[in-house]
């Protein structure tokens, strides 16, 4: 199997937020108290603070930005940043909807503009080049997965609606829906390709509970999305660590790569919007496995201790003793859901001393992360706590 896993996988973005922070000898001399100041206001909700961040991302999203807005020397990654963007700020203003319900006309509005974005041709072309210029909206009824287009998509189109009835995309929800649950179904392993021969659990979260919630919204049967599950806990979670295998046999469904905190630290994020139980028990796992504090700083390793001798990739950033850049940003997320506003703190100290936020009046903007950071960090400060279980 190719380890070229999908943007949601490769968030080089966060070496930024944390480059300058050089991880762990800076932590000595950078006061804790003074980074994680903002983050009981975070946790808890301060409006002020939320809707400062996302109008630096609307602002984001009035700007014509392309493919060459990004720099990773590659153009299927500079298309994932681009696609990224969209869809985390997307999330983030579903987010500000439920949490802030007297804005919900205005937060519904921003989210129906990023889904627009997402389906313009130039942002889905990053996957339509990996699928041998196969169009992802324009090969619904082939066999090909397309999850790292489909699922996101679908997910953000699937929340829309629940904010919307008369959603303008309700259409093409069902539509993709429709194939992307043929699809599922049709596998032998209930899983389906990111980008031909390449299968990651991650990417199939997405595509589960964006079919969860249209089945809820048309008020079908779920009955798939407890297979799925079931099989989730069975095959694609380490019984040993209790993280979830970062990739698999494309053909098999058996595990290709390590459990891993990058994965695990967004898949938790995605699975809260259908099973927060298992979100939860990814996260506890998280904790227990890869967690730790240095100097009141939270940061996240990519493996489990009993994994030895690995390095960093394009999925964790680079491994400082073992920390990981990407699975430390997303952890936030995952604090915020599950009621942990002690690490929820560490782990804003670090993103606040590598993301180097500039606060003004009426906007909040991470100047280290760009267009991709903001969204990032909007959508993972601003995730939905659970009802407490």
């Amino acid at each position: 199997m190719k380890n070229e896993p999908s943007f949601f996988l490769r968030q080089k973005i966060l070496q930024k937020l944390l480059i300058g922070l050089l991880f762990f000898s800076s932590a000595a001399w950078i006061p804790q108290a003074w980074q994680s100041r903002l983050a009981p206001r975070w946790f808890h909700g301060d409006r002020h603070l939320q809707e400062a961040l996302a109008k630096s991302v609307e602002e984001w999203m009035n700007k014509p930005l392309t493919r060459k807005n990004f720099s990773t020397s590659s153009k299927q990654f500079d298309g994932e940043w681009l696609y990224g963007t969209y869809l985390m700020s997307a999330l983030g203003f579903f987010q500000m909807a439920q949490e802030h319900p007297e804005q919900k006309t205005h937060y519904a509005a921003q989210m129906e503009k990023a889904i627009d974005l997402l389906l313009k041709k130039p942002v889905r072309q990053f996957d339509t080049e990996s699928w041998n210029n196969s169009d992802p909206l324009e090969s619904l009824d082939s066999n090909e997965g397309h999850a790292a287009y489909l699922g996101y998509l679908n997910l953000a189109m699937s929340l829309h609606r629940s904010l919307n009835p008369q959603s303008k995309f309700i259409a093409l929800n069902n539509k993709i829906s429709t194939a992307l649950r043929r699809r599922i179904e049709a596998s032998p392993t209930l899983l389906i390709a990111t980008y031909p021969e390449e299968t990651y659990p991650l990417d199939n979260c997405t595509v589960m509970v964006s079919l969860f919630l249209n089945a809820k919204i048309r008020n079908q049967s779920t009955d798939l999305s407890k297979r799925w599950i079931k099989q989730c806990r069975k095959k694609w979670i380490d019984p040993k660590s209790g993280l979830l295998f970062q990739g698999v046999n494309w053909r098999t469904g058996q595990p290709g790569d390590a459990p891993r905190g990058s994965g695990t630290t967004l898949g938790l994020y995605f699975l809260s919007f259908m099973d927060p139980t298992l979100s939860r028990d990814l996260y506890t796992a998280v904790k227990r496995e890869l967690a730790s504090t240095l100097f009141g700083f939270g940061f996240v390793r990519e493996y489990p201790n009993s994994i030895k001798n690995r390095s960093g990739d394009i999925d964790s950033g680079p491994l400082i003793f073992g920390y990981s850049i990407s699975s430390t940003g997303f952890a936030l997320g995952g604090a915020r859901i599950h009621h942990d506003p002690d690490y929820f703190r560490a782990l804003y100290a670090s993103a606040s001393a590598a993301g180097a936020p500039l606060q003004t009046q009426n906007k909040f903007h991470f100047v280290t992360g760009g267009p991709l950071g903001d969204a990032i960090l909007f959508a993972m400060l601003t995730a939905q706590p659970t009802p407490e279980i």
